[in-house]
């Protein structure tokens, strides 16, 4: 590395590091510019005293300085900025020459006293603190001159002098009340006099410490005042009362507005007492002089050009990256970090990445930057500890980069979590519904339901940004080669939120015939909705789905064809010779005996009412149940129980139509079935499921989510979902409308997964990102189809191989049995199959798709003749 290079150790970030170099200090051009202040200062007082008073320099005699002529220069950062750890390199390094730099870079300064007034008592007294280090520098002097006695004698006298002064921090009045008025007045006015002569004679002192140590003037370095409250006025008015000679460079840590605060709050206990009576203009007007008196007290101590603001990492990393241009690398150090345990130093930006890409999973370009950006934007502290943190778990075999910058991120964000009543022990546990509950709830605090839901750092609330990183980690290391825990993370955060969106929308149109809702009428909202979809409750992505049916088609304001989100309403009763559901499904195995089970039979689910009850076809239902089938591992011994759940959903369950003015009815009822024997072709698909999971198990341990690729998914296939409902209710569809609409849901499905994850599902390689048509299929699933053919194919869409290593997902949800036997067998489809097991066998994933898993063309000509409910 570079010398200019700015080496932090992160083996030292949990205490306030000793910095011996330069080469080490974060701050470091804070620190030149504070020197090079200094000494302008310095001189321009030399240069003052000169033309006043006509002597020379270094003449031996005290010049009386007039009051505001100290040196006090303000260090301004947040907490966990860093100023402690700059103070003490400042104090120590001010006086002495830096690598590199040129001998006149030092500063004539003598370090007198490093004060933390937090840690002394409240009844200590600040100004005795720098009158015992002024003794003790007077009597550690190792420069003893022919006037040594003298100087000595000098110092000895003016300290008795100062004695009298000093009485005046300790408050007389109770113990003197008794004394006779003309002692009473004798003592007073020699009080009097004392405190008139304190400031001269500890200024002559000073000069003395001065000239004995052949310096310029001497340092004090106070850190923290702001932060014990009490201490902190008594400070600022030492310093402003007794501490303003140039012969005296104070340097003071704190935050700005943290001063401010206290400032304000010290002048207006001084109107406290006074405003009783006061009319409401006379207290706006004292309330606008007190602000008044603060700034301009503030603007006194502390002038704008002796304040140091320092500045966070990213302003630091921005500068030198916007400095950098091609062929001139930048001149601005680059920030390198120490890992603990001796490993190999890394820039900082790349271990930030490290966390980005292990952690959260993410890939897209901007979403690393944002998240660096976030990160680098905290205080010093925490960047460090985050940092420190990640690395010894991670490398320690504790725990694995995942889980490491989880438990990282949760402990910086603890504090935010905390706000915001988060169940952060059951989220460290590894329970995924207390981080959809949580997720959930912040989402709407944030209150934009489309974006929210991908855990970005984006909100203007600091808690929230915090928070939302904290919960993406969360996500990424519980849905680590588990798609049934992303599935259900989707659908019960990212589909509840929408519909918690359409719900309000509902009903705020409702209430505004009578008044405007207020926040309670919100809280109890989305209180209603997350019990009626179980947010936060154990349960699973099927149970989500069949209330999301109803709650979906209960949210819809429009009228006509029950044709919604990829939601169709089908009738049940065959009265004036509609043609049913049931009745198109019997009719299609009659005719066809030896064809599979029709998939979409598994789509169904009925909702009550108090008037009737009403069937549904949901794609919801379908990826509910691929969810479900997916949580099974042992593909044998879990074979019952595949079965019940398939015959579980083809048994039509039913749950109450939610009625948000009411307290939502969260139980699912099973329909009776008449039919308890096995239906045709129930047997062959089961068979066609199980080799189905077989393979994905393989497809699993290349599946790494993100939240922001979850979010993204469900974006696409709500909206592509709506635009397809919306094409399929045209009249031009009467005939095949139930069997094409349900197609296409599948086709949007799949498309949804694969175009999301080309772009942000996390892979090893950082390869750039490739173009493929985002497009959304409407009317065909053509599109989809061309998306996924090898870029060879000269009627292929954009230049990407999709392989099961990039979209792990897509292959799960478009090689499921129960997606492919909603789409239609036809030569199209047939070569989608074959395009299918290809990409299977060349990944050696142990499938081969038949092409009877998509619908015949007879079963799903007679399924789509199902008339619509209206």
């Amino acid at each position: 590395m570079p010398d200019s290079n700015i080496e932090i150790d992160l083996s030292s970030s949990n205490y306030n590091h000793h910095v011996n170099s330069g080469a080490e200090l974060i701050q470091r051009e804070a620190f030149q510019t504070l020197r090079r202040q200094i000494r302008k200062d310095l001189d321009q007082a030399d240069t003052r005293i000169l033309q006043d008073n006509g002597q020379h320099s270094g003449a031996n005699t005290h010049v009386c300085y007039p009051h505001g002529s100290g040196l006090t220069y303000f260090i301004d950062g947040t907490r966990g900025a860093g100023k402690s750890t700059f103070l003490n390199f400042t104090y120590e390094h001010l006086d002495k020459r830096q690598q590199g730099t040129i001998e006149s870079d030092a500063v004539s300064v003598k370090p007198l006293l490093y004060l933390d007034p937090s840690r002394i008592e409240s009844s200590e007294i600040v100004l005795l603190h720098i009158l015992k280090h002024l003794k003790h520098l007077m009597e550690g002097c190792s420069h003893r001159g022919q006037d040594w006695g003298k100087q000595q004698e000098v110092f000895r006298d003016l300290f008795k002098q100062m004695a009298g002064g000093l009485h005046l921090f300790v408050s007389k009045t109770e113990s003197l009340k008794d004394l006779d008025a003309e002692l009473f007045l004798d003592y007073g006015l020699d009080r009097a006099a004392d405190s008139q002569r304190l400031r001269h004679l500890l200024h002559q002192t000073i000069d003395l410490v001065c000239k004995v140590h052949n310096t310029r003037a001497l340092l004090v370095a106070i850190d923290d005042a702001d932060t014990k409250f009490a201490q902190a006025i008594e400070v600022l008015e030492c310093i402003r009362k007794y501490l303003d000679t140039p012969q005296m460079v104070v340097l003071l840590t704190g935050d700005m507005e943290m001063y401010s605060l206290l400032v304000q709050n010290h002048f207006q206990q001084d109107f406290a007492s006074d405003d009783k009576g006061f009319s409401p203009d006379r207290k706006m007007q004292q309330t606008r002089m007190v602000a008044h008196l603060e700034e301009q007290y503030l603007l006194k101590l502390f002038p704008i050009q002796r304040r140091v603001q320092l500045k966070t990492l990213h302003t630091l990393t921005e500068r030198k990256r916007k400095d950098s241009k091609p062929g001139a690398p930048s001149s601005l150090p680059e920030f390198v970090i120490k890992r603990p345990g001796g490993d190999d130093a890394v820039t900082l930006l790349d271990g930030i990445d490290d966390i980005a890409t292990s952690g959260l999973r993410l890939r897209d370009r901007l979403d690393l930057d944002l998240f660096r950006e976030h990160v680098l934007k905290l205080p010093l502290r925490s960047v460090l500890q985050l940092l420190s943190s990640y690395y010894q778990l991670s490398n320690g075999g504790n725990a694995s980069e995942r889980e490491a910058a989880a438990e990282a991120l949760r402990a910086t964000a603890l504090s935010s979590l905390y706000r915001h009543d988060i169940d952060v022990e059951s989220i460290a546990e590894g329970d995924l519904h207390a981080v959809i509950n949580a997720a959930f709830d912040l989402c709407q605090l944030d209150g934009e339901p489309d974006t929210a839901i991908y855990l970005r750092p984006q909100s203007r609330d600091a808690t929230l940004r915090n928070a939302y990183v904290s919960l993406a980690a969360d996500v990424a290391r519980l849905c680590e080669h588990d798609p049934a825990k992303a599935i259900t993370y989707m659908v019960s955060m990212a589909g509840s939120s929408n519909i918690l969106h359409l719900v309000t929308v509902k009903t705020t149109q409702k209430s505004r015939a009578r008044e405007a809702g207020d926040a309670r009428d919100e809280s109890t909202r989305q209180r209603k909705v997350k019990q009626y979809l179980s947010v936060g409750r154990k349960d699973n992505a099927l149970n989500w789905a069949l209330h999301a049916t109803a709650a979906l088609m209960g949210a819809s304001a429009t009228s006509g064809l029950q044709l919604r989100q990829g939601i169709i309403g089908v009738r049940t009763s065959s009265k004036s010779g509609v043609l049913t559901f049931d009745n198109s499904i019997t009719n299609a195995l009659k005719a066809n005996p030896k064809n599979l089970y029709p998939a979409i039979a598994f789509s169904q689910s009925a909702v009550k009412s108090p008037s009737n009850t009403q069937r549904y076809l949901s794609i919801f239902n379908t990826l509910g149940l691929i969810s479900n089938l997916l949580d099974f591992d042992n593909i044998d011994r879990d074979e019952d129980d595949i079965h019940k759940q398939l015959l579980k959903i083809m048994s039509v369950q039913t749950v109450s139509m939610p009625n948000w003015d009411e307290d939502a009815n969260t139980e699912t009822d099973e329909a009776e079935d008449d039919n308890n024997g096995v239906p045709t072709g129930f047997i062959e698909l089961g068979t066609h499921i199980k080799n189905w999971l077989a393979a994905c198990q393989a497809l699993k341990l290349l599946f790494r989510p993100s939240a922001m690729l979850m979010g993204k998914i469900w974006n696409r296939l709500y909206f592509s979902l709506d635009n397809i409902s919306a094409a399929m209710r045209l009249s031009s569809y009467d005939n095949v409308r139930c069997g094409k609409a349900m197609e296409l849901f599948a086709w949007a499905l799949i498309n949804a997964c694969l175009v999301e994850e080309v772009d942000y599902h996390h892979r090893a390689d950082k390869s750039k990102r490739e173009a493929l048509n985002r497009r959304n299929p409407r009317t065909s699933g053509t599109l989809v189809i061309k998306k996924l053919q090898s870029p060879d194919k000269s009627d292929a869409e954009g230049g990407v191989d999709v392989t099961p290593a990039m979209a792990p997902l897509t292959f799960m949800i478009a090689t499921c049995p129960l997606v492919l036997g909603l789409i239609k067998q036809e030569d199209e489809t047939t070569s989608f199959i074959s395009c299918l097991n290809a990409k299977l066998n060349t990944a050696k994933i142990p499938l081969k798709i038949p092409d009877s898993a998509l619908c015949s063309a007879n079963v799903w000509d007679q399924i789509a003749k199902t008339e619509v409910s209206k």
